[in-house]
């Protein structure tokens, strides 16, 4: 399993959203998800896990780990008789850390299966932090620059870039569907992108690639249907969410 557990002794709000705790039904997929991320105790987790889930029994929940210093915010992609997928988002008074979690229904009862996080290693950020520091760059490097700054964002923080920028990306798909390569070449580089192509796996999917880094890779999806899109899973398409009609967010790793 993809270590996704970390020590969050840094993560300190300075609010919290659940001032009135919410109350979700025991067993619930709602439940699990808050006993996991957001209670300082678990105490019957290995009851609840599944799959590569056992293997971390022995190690603290998210929620352990914060200890009642952080809080949480979470919403369902994908909600189905048999499994249902969440995005969770940890909040910290400087950084927010999305996590998704896959559950399974096991007979009656719901079992959390895995947890993803699009964990980038270090030394992109470092180079990210770089560039931030120098005045005037060249064309190419600030266009870099911005999708460093994208590729390291938030999903919320994606989410309401493409919403704002929902025109430029429109024209985007304009000029790629007329085959106008220069110019599609000219406004990918201004919302930050490095790529835009179809794939034939995904008929009516027209995939806009912010960064890929190995298999790690995020961007932005147009299509007219969502029954176009890839299925969400736990080893290549992790997160897809609707932002604005027919314009979705994904993370691939």
């Amino acid at each position: 399993m993809r270590k996704i557990f970390l020590t969050i002794s840094i993560l300190i709000l300075v609010f919290n959203y659940q001032i009135f705790p919410q109350q979700f039904s025991e067993g619930s997929p709602e439940w699990l998800i808050d006993m996991f991320f957001n209670k300082d105790s678990f105490p019957e987790k290995t009851n609840y896990f599944f799959g590569e889930m056992v293997e971390e029994s022995d190690r603290k929940t998210i929620g352990e780990e914060l200890n009642g210093k952080g809080g949480i915010l979470f919403h369902q992609l994908i909600a189905a008789n048999s499994n249902c997928v969440f995005a969770v988002e940890v909040q910290s008074e400087n950084k927010t850390i999305d996590f998704y979690a896959y559950l399974v229904k096991m007979e009656s009862n719901w079992k959390l299966m895995a947890i993803r996080r699009f964990l980038l290693p270090e030394f992109i950020y470092t180079v990210r932090d770089s560039l931030q520091k120098i005045q005037n760059l060249p064309a190419n490097d600030s266009a870099f620059l911005l999708s460093l700054q994208l590729f390291t964002k938030s999903d919320r923080e994606l989410r309401n870039y493409l919403s704002v920028n929902q025109q430029k990306f429109q024209e985007l798909i304009s000029l790629f569907a007329n085959n106008e390569k220069d110019k599609a070449d000219i406004a990918l580089a201004e919302v930050g992108c490095t790529a835009i192509y179809n794939d034939k796996k995904y008929p009516g999917c027209t995939f806009i690639q912010i960064l890929q880094f190995k298999n790690m890779e995020a961007g932005f999806i147009h299509a007219a249907d969502s029954a176009f899109l890839p299925a969400i899973s736990l080893d290549e398409f992790i997160y897809i969410e609707e932002v604005v009609p027919e314009w979705f967010v994904f993370r691939v790793m």
